[in-house]
C-alpha cells in the first residue's frame, strides 16, 4: 500500500460510514480497506463517534437558518459543477468526512451534522461512562477486515446483572456457525454462556448472564455449531469494560 493509493481513497471513510457511497464504489473501497490500516483505523475512530452520538447528545432542533446556509452552499457548488460552468475543481481537502458536494442533499445535511456536534463528543461518552445508576453504553470495536461495515455495543447494567452485547452489519455464518461471547479476567478467558446468530440483515443481540463484574474484556468469535470450551480464531469483537 502506497501513500498514493492512500491519498486517493483517504476522503471516502467518512461517505463509506455514511452509506454514501454507490455501489460499486463501496466495493471497491472495502478492497481497499483491506490492505489499508489507516483507512481501517480512521473508520473506527469515525464509527465509534457517530455510535456515541444518538445517546451522548440532547435531541437539538437546528435553528432553520442553518438549514437554508447550509443548502445553499450546496445547490451553489452543485451549479458550479453543471456542464454549464466552467471546469474548476475544488481544492482536495482532507478532512476525513465527505465533501458536501458529493452528497445527496438529506446525506450532505447528516455529514454536516455529524461535523457540527463533533464537540460535544468527549463530553457525551463521558456522561455515558459516569451514569448515576450504572449503566453504560461501551462501544466495540469490530475488526474491520472481517467486517467492514460492522458495529457492536455493550450495555451494561451494573456489574451483577446480565449485560446485552448488541451488533450490526455481520455476516450470517454458513454452515450452521454461530458467534460465541467470551470473557477475559486477566489472562484467562472464559466462555461467557452466550450464543448468537444474526439475521440476514446482519444485526443480532446476546445476552451475557453473569454481567461483568471482574471481567477486563468482552470478545466474540466465529465458531462451529454448539460453541466451543476455548476460542478457535483470533476475536473479530472486543470491548474493554
Amino acid at each position: 500500500m502506497t501513500a498514493t493509493d492512500h491519498e486517493r481513497y483517504a476522503d471516502d471513510v467518512g461517505a463509506y460510514l455514511l452509506g454514501a457511497l454507490p455501489e460499486l464504489e463501496a466495493q471497491i473501497f472495502e478492497r481497499h480497506l483491506m490492505g489499508c490500516g489507516a483507512c481501517r483505523d480512521e473508520l473506527e475512530r469515525l464509527r465509534l463517534a457517530a455510535d456515541a452520538l444518538p445517546g451522548s447528545v440532547e435531541a437539538f432542533e437546528p435553528p432553520p437558518s442553518l438549514k437554508r446556509s447550509l443548502m445553499e452552499v450546496v445547490e451553489a457548488e452543485a451549479r458550479e459543477r453543471s456542464p454549464a460552468a466552467a471546469p474548476s475543481p475544488p481544492p482536495r481537502r482532507r478532512l476525513g468526512l465527505p465533501r458536501l458536494q458529493t452528497l445527496r442533499p438529506q446525506l450532505a445535511w447528516a455529514a454536516a451534522a455529524l461535523v457540527l456536534v463533533g464537540g460535544a463528543i468527549g463530553f457525551g461518552v463521558e456522561r455515558l461512562a459516569r451514569g448515576g445508576s450504572g449503566d453504560r453504553v461501551l462501544s466495540a470495536r469490530v475488526d474491520p477486515a472481517v467486517f467492514p461495515r460492522g458495529s457492536a455495543r455493550l450495555e451494561v447494567h451494573g456489574q451483577t446483572r446480565p449485560a446485552t452485547l448488541r451488533v450490526s452489519g455481520l455476516r450470517v455464518l454458513g454452515s450452521g456457525g454461530v458467534y460465541e461471547v467470551w470473557t477475559r479476567r486477566g489472562g484467562t478467558v472464559r466462555p461467557a454462556g452466550a450464543l448468537f446468530a444474526v439475521g440476514n440483515d446482519g444485526s443480532g443481540v446476546a445476552a451475557i448472564p453473569g454481567g461483568v463484574k471482574g471481567v477486563d474484556e468482552v470478545l466474540v468469535t466465529r465458531e462451529r455449531a454448539g460453541g466451543a470450551t476455548r476460542p478457535t480464531e483470533p476475536p473479530v469483537i472486543r470491548v474493554r469494560v
